[in-house]
């Protein structure tokens, strides 16, 4: 509901529907970077987090960062009425942002709002992948989505999309596909994941992890290793499925080549370097990963450098490693865009099975090699020229944060502006 803030200018209530699983600090960190982006550049906002899946390790680090954030976890069941925590907040609320994600996650929530409230919505840096689940490298991906003639959104999806107020596309590819889909949204651009925000880190969060390993400030690379299709039903505990089945066949075959490529990186790092490497997880599974696959397995004058994190970690202590590292070597999507909130330099390493995300790199300006023949030399010479020239990698790094972060500026307006509200 509009009110005055103390300095006499509209405040708006944003309700950020976000939160989307906690196995991944990828999927944590789009949370604390969107409320981020509201709370720098619309301090008048009021924020409420409308959180889909969240735990307690969660819920403290959102109490820490942002304590006047109210968090609602009520869920909408299809037929039933709304809580009467949802009812408050549908009735408070002037505006629905989705945050940033793999997808429509909260199509369901959003339309929910839509056809109860007739309030203003958006859609805060999301990818909507028209080719899942057939795999390809980004440029192919390119040719395809241009050649796509015909709708290829859901009920629910086109129902959200085309009554947003914007739409901004984590990634170009996602924008491409939605301008030809036909969308009666005033705004389709690209916006950035909304991790590029998540920049409220305290130091200490990391300073066991350097302590136990040893680890100078500046002079260490962390490496981030994952399979080809994320085994949800080990994470889960659910019996597989057909497609489980075949997903962890498939996992097997590229196994040992993919992560050869980050092995053969960390073994260019270390022998250029002299400095270590951490082995550490995006995703709760690879920790296991990793012990199983690279522990052994290095060289003898290489093999005392190289480190495994044996346990998952959440994301307050990844980004404050992070913040330290020399750079950041990757296989999943999000730990490089937590080290670029920190402006510390990092190399995307893509897998053809992965969406058209990725795009986001070519649309930020930052380097990325997709997995395939020569994948080991591009990968080792990116983080070669980074080691080279510290200082000139970080200035890379921090051009690209900040380039990321004025865009962020720019939907944090448009979503205001959606209410008739203005920025100070």
């Amino acid at each position: 509901m509009l009110g005055m803030g103390w300095t006499g200018i509209l405040m708006v209530h944003v309700v950020l529907v976000s939160g989307w699983q906690t196995v991944n600090i990828g999927d944590v960190a789009h949370t604390p970077g969107a409320l981020r982006a509201f709370q720098r550049y619309a301090p008048e906002a009021k924020l409420t987090l409308w959180a889909r899946s969240i735990d307690e390790n969660v819920r403290r680090m959102l109490g820490r960062y942002f304590p006047d954030v109210e968090i609602v976890e009520d869920r909408v069941v299809p037929g039933e009425a709304l809580s009467p925590a949802l009812e408050r907040l549908f009735a408070e609320g002037d505006l629905l942002v989705h945050g940033s994600g793999p997808s429509l996650v909260a199509q369901v929530e959003v339309a929910e709002w839509h056809r109860r409230t007739g309030k203003p919505h958006g859609v805060f840096g999301v990818t909507v992948d028209p080719l899942r689940p057939y795999g390809s490298t980004l440029a192919r991906a390119a040719s395809m989505i241009s050649a796509i003639d015909g709708d290829l959104l859901t009920e629910h999806q086109r129902e959200v999309l085309d009554t947003a107020a914007f739409v901004y596309c984590r990634d170009s590819l996602t924008e491409r596909f939605l301008a030809g889909q036909d969308l009666g949204a005033p705004t389709i651009a690209f916006g950035p994941d909304a991790t590029v925000m998540f920049d409220v880190v305290d130091d200490g969060d990391g300073q066991a992890v350097l302590a136990e390993y040893g680890l100078k400030p500046g002079r260490f690379l962390c490496v981030v290793p994952r399979l080809r299709f994320t085994p949800y039903h080990q994470i889960r505990n659910y019996p597989p499925a057909a497609e489980d089945v075949r997903r962890t066949a498939y996992n097997a075959g590229y196994l040992k080549s993919d992560l050869d490529v980050l092995r053969q990186t960390v073994i260019g790092w270390v022998r250029a370097t002299g400095e270590p490497a951490l082995v550490v997880p995006e995703m709760s599974y690879a920790m296991e990963l990793a012990e199983a696959e690279f522990a052994g397995t290095f060289p003898a004058d290489v093999a005392d450098l190289v480190h495994i994190l044996p346990r998952f970690w959440d994301l307050t202590e990844a980004a404050a490693v992070y913040r330290q590292a020399g750079a950041v070597v990757s296989m999943e999507c999000h730990s490089p865009l937590i080290a670029l909130a920190e402006g510390v330099p990092s190399v995307y390493l893509r897998q053809p099975t992965d969406t058209i995300k990725g795009q986001m790199y070519n649309d930020l300006g930052l380097p990325f090699v997709e997995l395939g023949p020569g994948a080991d030399v591009a990968a080792g010479q990116l983080l070669r020229k980074i080691a080279d020239d510290r200082p000139a990698a970080a200035e890379v790094a921090r051009q690209a944060r900040d380039g990321a972060q004025e865009r962020v500026r720019g939907m944090v307006e448009a979503a205001i502006a959606a209410v008739g509200s203005r920025i100070r």
